[in-house]
């Protein structure tokens, strides 16, 4: 499989969608990864708390991939306290060396942790050997019936031990019209071994993309990641993640900080 992607989620910059993924090394066909993980965000201002645990299980066939996951989260907001679910599912497929696809399913409970329900797809060329461009589409539900259509647009540049990727989202939030979202990348692989070190900076208006509890507001995002992937023994390795979001809704500013610890497990066997 030409992409095996890591879903990094609201792991990375504190929000229910986080607006990158990690691309993780390819597995052998009949290969499987398990990741287990688990994040805390702090908000300021009385914002609350969120606390999130994660279980990722990815199988590589060969030209087709997929990754089956589950979530549940907590997300406390004053006197007010919210729990949920989310199941998923993500499909991973090489039509050609130079064409593949990832699409995604994903569902949840109509509370304020999660989407209720995302559908997206990718559609990734590849018109030059180190070059790689994304043309995607999402629909999301969030809490209250609020229906958002998103189309985004990116490329990604390899060189060496390492790749820069740029994504432009914008959405159609219901009742709220037009906002948009920047996110670069930067990722690095170790000269020596599988680890490797991933930063994410983002800005924008797309506040529901971050918080769903903010799906009904207006304002301004910006956020920053870093992620590191450590070999530990054998096919285990930790996956750490630091993140900073702020946000402006117009009425008021506040922070949210975020910290996600994971393990890797590589080298199951699939069946």
């Amino acid at each position: 499989m030409t992409k095996l992607i890591l879903l990094i989620g609201a792991a990375l910059l504190g929000g229910t969608s986080a607006a990158s993924a990690a691309e993780q090394p390819k597995l052998k066909p009949a290969d499987a990864k398990l990741l287990l993980s688990g994040q805390y965000t702090n908000f300021s201002d009385g914002f609350g708390k969120r606390r999130e645990t994660n279980a990722e299980y990815s199988v590589d066939l060969g030209r087709t991939a997929f990754t089956i996951g589950a979530a549940q989260a907590k997300r406390k907001f004053g006197d007010e306290s919210y729990s949920a679910i989310e199941l998923s599912g993500t499909l991973y497929h090489d039509w050609s060396d130079k064409f593949y696809t990832r699409s995604q399913v994903a569902l949840s409970s109509d509370k304020p942790v999660f989407a209720s329900r995302q559908v997206a797809t990718d559609f990734n060329f590849k018109p030059l050997p180190q070059t790689v461009l994304t043309l995607g589409g999402k629909y999301a539900r969030y809490h209250g019936g609020r229906d958002v259509l998103s189309w985004s647009a990116g490329g990604t540049w390899y060189f060496g031990d390492g790749s820069i990727g740029y994504r432009f989202t914008l959405s159609d939030v219901e009742k709220l019209g037009k906002s948009h979202s920047h996110l670069a990348t930067v990722r690095l692989k170790d000269p020596r071994g599988s680890g490797l070190t991933q930063l994410w900076l983002g800005s924008g208006t797309s506040l529901h993309e971050q918080e769903v509890l903010l799906s009904g507001q207006k304002g301004n995002v910006r956020s920053i990641a870093l992620q590191r992937v450590q070999p530990v023994a054998g096919p285990l390795a930790v996956n750490l993640v630091l993140g900073r979001s702020w946000y402006d809704t117009g009425s008021t500013d506040y922070r949210g900080t975020t910290a996600s610890i994971g393990i890797n497990y590589t080298g199951l066997n699939a069946f």
